[in-house]
């Protein structure tokens, strides 16, 4: 991965990882600073563009044993976020049937809009990341950022049909996971 500015990080945030990690550029210049003086990246040149200048870090030794440590150890929680529309969900038993129905449809409509949202992201920006990167499309790397994003369309796609098979269970008064067996 070539040297990159906080800015240019923080287009690859929003190019790929913004859905499931959001960040601000404050929040990416606060880390970057940490980082180095952490010694986990360093500054290491500076781009001049139109008048101004951006800062150039790269990832130092330590910071990619640090960064490898923690891939290769993956804890229970890790796996566990805060969902706002999970917990939604898991309240909407306290509405009324065409609440309910309401609430579902809304959230269809809203997951639908962030599935489109994503994918047209990935689209549109699927070459101008690994060129901001400065990765080929075969660098693990690379591929594993894309690993990422279709996550996160996969799960729009996987709830919006939660919500359906709940919807249907709802009008039609069975439990579709029952009615399986």
């Amino acid at each position: 991965m070539k040297p990159l500015s906080g800015y240019d990080i923080k287009k690859l945030f929003n190019m790929s990882a913004a859905y499931f990690w959001p960040a601000d550029q404050a929040q990416i210049y606060r880390t970057l600073k940490k980082l180095e003086s952490d010694g986990l990246i360093e500054v290491s040149g500076f781009e001049q563009n139109a008048g101004s200048s951006k800062t150039l870090y790269t990832i130092t030794e330590q910071g990619r044993e640090i960064m490898r440590s923690w891939l290769l150890n993956p804890k229970p929680s890790d796996f566990v976020a805060r969902l706002p529309f999970l917990v939604q969900l898991f309240f909407s038993g306290a509405l009324s049937r065409e609440e309910l129905l309401e609430f579902i449809d809304a959230q269809v409509e809203l997951n639908n809009s962030l599935h489109k949202k994503l994918s047209e992201n990935y689209v549109e920006n699927e070459s101008a990341f690994a060129e901001t990167a400065g990765l080929d499309k075969d660098d693990p790397r690379y591929l594993s950022a894309v690993w990422a994003c279709r996550w996160s369309v996969l799960s729009c796609e996987t709830y919006t049909k939660l919500l359906t098979d709940i919807k249907a269970e709802i009008l039609t008064g069975t439990d579709s996971q029952n009615s399986d067996e």
